[in-house]
């Protein structure tokens, strides 16, 4: 079996899902530190049922959820699933394939789940249990486990031993095991209690059981007579009935003719009503037609009315576009004249044109000579400039760069004041580096002090805290045995307390009134066994003494008693005995008749027993005439001696007043009711001693662990002390390597400071030689300027003349230019005007046109209108001779329905009529009903009673012979019967069946204890068995891991020798395991003073001789090479590879000797803050 599959999903620092196939052999998990690595380990124990936060690096187990990062939000819930390649069945489960699921919700709900279905941590326990895999498996080795293996109490490592020879499981079946002995011997004494109590109610019962067989023999013969008379009563009534049925019948025939005629009478009426309604609908209906021809006729004529105006309209509006027909021709002759005039017009104004553009043409020329004149001024004019720009552009060169020179020079200036002062402070920090130096090294010393007086602490605290533990141990252990006395007790007194509140043993009427609190109330005090007390020695004669009478019941008053026994007749629960304090009396015996000097004689019960002093007449009443004495043979002479009282013997013997003697083996060795009440008081004391020793013990384990929790706060305390020490020594070394190594870094500074000063100095100089050299150009350059300024003011003044005279010549170009622009505007707007008069003149034409056409479609439209106008005043006609004849067939029907409506009321005189006569033949008929409904109700009685009483139907009664009964002799034998069973008195009607069921509950009771007998010695063989097999499976399984442990010792060490020995031999089960260890060269040592290295590989060595001898299908391996050197590693390597052909390995490492040992790499990265990557490389991608 090998993990085949590991799946993540918002477990710790992995915010996505994220799946690991995984392989046979070793599978490294690399990364730098702090970016999830661990959390793989983590996420295999806790989905192997790890309940531990804190060994899961938390507070709570919400704390393995997905917290979030700066960009991803916090997730609802954990999962982690490992899917286990199991083809070899090495799981007991039945599956080729096995998948464990754990979720853990923020909201602190789990659920675990094997191959997707749901189930409980126990049963992920079960599974792994004994495989070396689980949540406290060797096969997982976290960080910090090595030193714990060989820094824990003996006690403490052999659960390593233990899980390794597979005894946990049977460890667990014993502890169960020993719990079941516990509640079944708590079971025992509940139930040997209710035997004993029912071994002393039987007899009592089986007295009452023939009283009631008796009773029931009456009642049977009572229950005869009395059906046979109900029977009797059954079949006269019966007889009586079958006549009245008769009877009625021929009613009812009379009342369903005369129903019938009524019926038929309604029939008519509702005909003549629907005849009527018929009518109505039917003048409605022609109403309704009639509106509709009146509104026909009127719509019709105002239709006619609309198309003669319509028609009117038309003809005036043909009228109307002729005399627009005769307007346009007008209009067209006029435009036609018009066009004529601007074309005449037009052929004017373009000669004239033409004469104006000839005088512009010779303006041009003249302005097209004086322009290049004045372009070639312009490029002399130019030049001129460009010179003059030029000699401008050089001297402000000039002037820059002198004004360059001169803040460079100011800037070396304050550069070189800058480097100096720096220079200085350079030195001053110098000297300040060399004194911190120095007072580092003095407190270095001074913390290296503290660490060790630190390191003292902790070995100080690290035995006091083992003190603790063995102090607490013994303190639970104290606490549990105190536990289970209380729950003993408890059980017994709960046992006892619930037969004493139910008052199991005494009679059922006694039971029916003291169980109710309302008869409490009302003034019972209790029974005389519950409120009498003896003294235990004489408990057993004191309880013979009374007899029965153990169960009377004591009331304050006769009147409460009176109605106890009247509530006890009614609800038939029984009888019982009342002693009323208010009228009991006793004849106390004088002192004379005591023989108080006689041998053997104790005293009076009377005097002997124990109540309340309320109830002392009813404990005289008893007792008072009761002598106690030591044994029969006392009492025998004292009624010799003429003792007229009644003698009771220390054993329960007794000898009546009148010498009968009664005497024996007592049924119940137990006692009875006066004992169980003793007995009570006594558990009750015990159950509260069994509280008090409970409850010191629960404090003192308390106090153990509160000193355990203050000696474990005392050692971390101490323990982060020297952390923090060994912390502040090392930050002391780092500032004392920092300022050593500062001092060549501030050398180095001053030398390129000084550097830097000399080359500003000679920057400085070169920056004064520049700065006279561009003054001499300046001045040469200022020269030239006043030269080329003279020059271009000369040419600037023929350029002014040039550009004066080609403006007058533009100015005349620009008069004739305008004058021709007038002539060819005047000649554009003529053409304009006589093509806007021939456009209006084909305009008019055609609009000429369309009036025509408008003209010709009027006229055919009112020939239409006209038309129109003609059919619709026939249609009119019509609707109004339509209306005429809807009319009088209106009148028509309104007649009809006037003769509807006098048959309808015709038709409810004879509907009122046969309603009488159906009236008077139902109150007939109601009344021989009344009659058969008393005889029936009667006869229903009757059969209620044999119903209810006797289980007998009516059929069964009627069926059975009673002819030859005379009703007055079986009453009289009814009442004779009945006075018979009222002579027996209470009957105890249930102690039949309750004398049976507690003879078979008492067998089952005395079965049960044998059965509890029997399963006390199974479970003390399974205890037997489990520790037989603990020790023989421990023992192989010790001397087995010795030995591989001794010879991987010498191998990884080269030489040496090491051993493994129990605390106690004799005791293998509960003592720790002793790691001996002697390195090679050493003498024989305490673990602790081993070094870091030598205690990781002595550690190793232990592990992976428990995996050679019950290797664990996956081993999960914490960076356990961790503190071993180059050489050591190789060897680890070795014994990694030795087990990895037999176990798969998943190790966390950052040895790169181990990694190349990997059959396959994972690295995790933390490429995004808080959430880490794995990513996966094959051996054959990193190996050579």
């Amino acid at each position: 079996m090998y993990l085949k599959k590991l799946s993540l999903y918002g477990f710790k620092s992995f915010a996505g899902r994220v799946d690991l196939d995984l392989a046979p052999g070793i599978v490294g998990v690399v990364g730098p530190n702090g970016v999830g690595k661990s959390n793989i380990s983590d996420a295999l124990r806790w989905a192997m049922g790890e309940q531990s936060a804190r060994l899961l690096r938390g507070s709570k187990m919400q704390d393995v959820i997905f917290a979030g990062s700066q960009s991803r939000k916090g997730l609802g819930y954990a999962e982690v699933s490992l899917v286990f390649d199991n083809s070899d069945q090495f799981l007991s489960i039945g599956f080729d394939e096995v998948t464990v699921t754990r979720k853990v919700y923020r909201s602190g709900e789990a659920e675990y789940l094997l191959n997707g279905v749901p189930c409980r941590l126990r049963d992920v326990a079960d599974l792994f249990s004994g495989t070396g895999l689980g949540r406290e498996a060797y096969s997982v080795v976290e960080q910090g486990k090595i030193d714990a293996i060989l820094s824990a109490r003996p006690e403490d490592r052999r659960s390593l031993f233990d899980e390794a020879s597979g005894i946990t499981k049977y460890r667990a079946r014993k502890s169960q095991a020993q719990r079941r002995l516990l509640e079944v011997r708590a079971d025992q004494l509940r139930v040997s209690d209710v035997a004993a109590e029912l071994g002393r109610q039987l007899p009592m019962l089986e007295v009452q059981a023939e009283k009631a067989l008796h009773w029931q023999e009456l009642t049977d013969r009572l229950t005869r007579l009395d059906v046979d008379l109900l029977s009797y009563e059954l079949s006269r009534i019966s007889e009586r009935l079958d006549g009245l049925g008769t009877e009625i019948q021929s009613l009812q025939d009379q009342e369903h003719a005369l129903r019938a005629k009524s019926a038929e009478c309604e029939a008519a009426l509702e005909q003549a009503k629907v005849r009527m309604a018929q009518a109505e609908s039917e003048v409605e209906a022609l109403h309704a037609k009639a509106s509709e021809a009146r509104a026909a006729a009127e719509r019709d004529n105002g239709r006619l009315n609309l198309a003669r105006q319509r028609h009117q309209t038309l003809a005036e509006r043909g009228a109307q576009l002729t005399a627009m027909v005769a307007s346009m021709h007008e209009r067209q002759s006029r435009l036609s004249d018009d066009c004529e005039i601007a074309s005449r017009n037009a052929r004017q104004a373009r000669a004239e044109y033409a004469e104006r553009g000839s005088a512009a043409r010779q303006t041009e020329e003249r302005i097209a000579a004086l322009t290049a004149a004045r372009i070639a001024a312009e490029a002399e004019v130019e030049e001129c400039k460009s010179a003059l720009f030029d000699v401008l552009a050089r001297a402000s060169d000039m002037r820059s760069r002198v004004r360059a020179g001169e803040d460079s020079m100011k800037y070396n200036r304050s550069r070189t004041a800058r480097i100096r002062a720096q220079l200085d402070e350079k030195n001053r920090e110098r000297v300040r580096v060399q004194d911190e130096a120095e007072r580092i090294m003095c407190e270095g010393r001074a913390l290296i002090d503290r660490s060790v007086q630190a390191d003292s602490r902790v070995s100080q605290a690290r035995a006091a805290l083992e003190a603790a533990r063995a102090e607490q141990e013994l303190a639970a252990e104290r606490a549990t045995r105190a536990r289970a006395d209380e729950s003993s007790a408890n059980a017994a007194y709960a046992s006892l307390s619930a037969l004493q509140r139910d008052y199991e043993g005494y009679g059922r009427a006694v039971r029916a009134l003291l169980t109710s609190d309302d008869w409490r109330r009302a003034g019972l005090l209790g029974a005389v066994g519950e409120l009498i007390r003896a003294p235990r020695e004489y408990e057993r004669a004191i309880e013979a003494a009374l007899g029965p009478a153990v169960q009377n019941i004591i009331a304050s008053t006769a009147g409460v008693a009176e109605k106890a026994i009247s509530f006890l007749k009614e609800s038939r629960a029984g009888r019982a005995t009342f002693l009323p304090l208010d009228i009991l009396s006793s004849s106390p015996v004088p002192s004379s008749q005591i023989p108080t000097a006689a041998r053997g004689v104790i005293g009076l019960a009377s005097e002997l027993a124990e109540s309340a002093p309320e109830h002392r007449k009813a404990r005289e009443y008893l007792l008072g005439r009761v002598l106690v004495v030591q044994d029969l043979s006392c009492g025998v002479a004292l009624v010799r001696s003429g003792v007229r009282l009644r003698i009771v013997t220390l054993d329960g013997d007794q000898i009546s007043a009148g010498g009968a003697m009664t005497g024996g083996e007592a049924a119940d060795r137990q006692g009875g009711l006066l004992a169980r009440a003793r007995r009570l008081e006594e558990l009750q004391e015990q159950l509260e001693r069994a509280k008090k020793e409970s409850a010191n013990a629960e404090s003192d384990r308390l106090r153990a662990h509160a000193d355990v929790s203050k000696c474990q706060a005392d050692l971390e305390s101490a323990e982060r002390e020297l952390a923090d020490l060994t912390l502040a020594v090392r930050s002391q070394d780092e500032k004392l390597r920092v300022a050593r190594e500062s001092l060549p870094r501030l050398a180095d500074e001053l030398a390129t400071m000084e550097l830097e000063l000399k080359s500003v100095i000679a920057e400085d100089e070169r920056a004064l030689a520049e700065v006279g050299k561009y003054s001499h150009q300046l001045e040469a350059a200022e020269s030239d300027r006043v030269r080329l300024e003279a020059e271009l003011e000369s040419k600037s003044g023929i350029l002014t003349r040039l550009r004066a005279e080609e403006a007058r010549a533009s100015a005349d170009h620009s008069t004739l230019n305008a004058d021709t622009a007038a002539l060819r505007e005047r000649v554009n707007a003529l053409e304009s005007a006589r093509s806007r008069a021939q456009a209006e003149l084909e305009s008019c034409g055609a609009e000429l046109e369309t009036v025509n056409g408008q003209e010709r479609a009027a006229k055919e439209e009112a020939a239409l209108a006209l038309e129109e106008v003609e059919l619709l005043r026939e249609a009119a006609l019509s609707s109004a001779v339509s209306f005429e004849e809807e009319q009088k067939r209106l009148e028509a029907a309104r007649a009809r329905r006037a003769d509807e409506l006098a048959l309808v009321n015709e038709a409810e005189r004879a509907s009122r009529s046969a309603r009488r006569g159906q009236s008077s033949a139902d109150s007939r008929l109601s009344d021989a009903r009344v009659l058969e409904a008393r005889l029936d109700a009667e006869r229903g009685s009757i059969t209620e009673r044999l119903s209810a009483s006797y289980s007998i139907d009516v059929r069964e009664a009627l069926a059975r012979d009673v002819s030859d009964l005379s009703s007055e002799d079986a009453r009289l034998e009814i009442k004779r019967l009945r006075q018979q069973i009222e002579d027996l008195g209470p009957v105890n009607h249930t102690a039949i069946a309750e004398s049976k069921e507690l003879a078979q509950r008492y067998h089952f009771l005395e079965d049960q204890l044998a059965d509890m007998e029997s399963a006390q010695e199974s479970l003390s063989e399974v205890v037997r068995e489990c520790d037989r097999v603990c020790i023989k499976q421990f023992t192989e399984t010790f001397d087995a891991i010795r030995e591989e442990f001794s010879e991987i010792f010498q191998d990884v060490f080269g030489g040496g020798s090491a051993d493994l020995a129990l605390d106690d031999p004799n005791a293998p089960l509960e003592c720790g395991v002793e790691i001996v260890c002697q390195p090679p060269g050493k003498r024989l040592t305490n673990l602790s003073l081993l070094s870091g290295g030598e205690k990781a590989l002595a550690a190793i060595a232990l592990l992976f001789a428990i995996m050679r001898v019950k290797p664990s299908p996956v081993c999960v391996l914490d960076e356990i090479d961790s503190a071993l050197d180059e050489a050591n590693v190789a060897r680890f390597v070795e014994l990694l590879e030795g087990i990895s052909r037999n176990v798969q390995v998943i190790i966390v490492t950052h040895r790169k000797r181990t990694m190349e040992c990997a059959d396959t790499l994972f690295g995790v990265t933390m490429e995004e803050s808080g959430v880490s990557k794995v990513f996966s490389i094959r051996a054959s991608d990193y190996k050579l």
